[in-house]
Order: C-alpha cells, then sequence, then structure tokens
C-alpha cells in the first residue's frame, strides 16, 4: 500500500539540508546534499510509521475492527503558500 506525505525542506547556511515531514511529528531529519536529505526522510518516516502501528496495535483485542481510513487533502494550503513563496 503506498501513502503520500508532504514533507519540507530547508537549506542551510553550511550546505546541509533540514527536512520534516509534515503529518507526522518527529519525522525531522538532515542530509548533506538535497538527496541524501530526501532518502533519510524517506528512511525516518518508514520507521516512525512501523513504529507506530506497532504499539497502537500492541492492545488491539480480538474484537476490534481494523481498517483503512480515507481523506482527502488540499495539496498546498493557500494560507501558507504565500508566506513561503
Amino acid at each position: 500500500m503506498k501513502q503520500r506525505y508532504h514533507t519540507i525542506i530547508r537549506p542551510e547556511s553550511n550546505g546541509w539540508f533540514v527536512g520534516w515531514v509534515e503529518e507526522v511529528p518527529g519525522t525531522l531529519t538532515g542530509g548533506k546534499s538535497l538527496d541524501e536529505c530526501r532518502q533519510n526522510l524517506r528512511d525516518a518516516l518508514q520507521l516512525m510509521v512501523e513504529t507506530h502501528r506497532d504499539e497502537a496495535r500492541l492492545g488491539m483485542a480480538p474484537n476490534c475492527i481494523l481498517e483503512e481510513l480515507e481523506i482527502d487533502v488540499a495539496d498546498e494550503p493557500a494560507r501558507y503558500a504565500a508566506s513561503y513563496a
């Protein structure tokens, strides 16, 4: 199953890049290059999603209902787009 997340990557004055995932607080990483930062974000997000899923299922009783939930979210909220342009 594929899921889509949104990242913000900020170039630093020292040449590094710092990035985080908007939808998953705590998913923050960096890299010496933009490509390295992107790969590190993928790795960090994968770990966060798997860890949170495992933790959430620890107390799951046999009568719990496990299902998927899908929502529609705008690609770029208008209230933020202008402030970062």
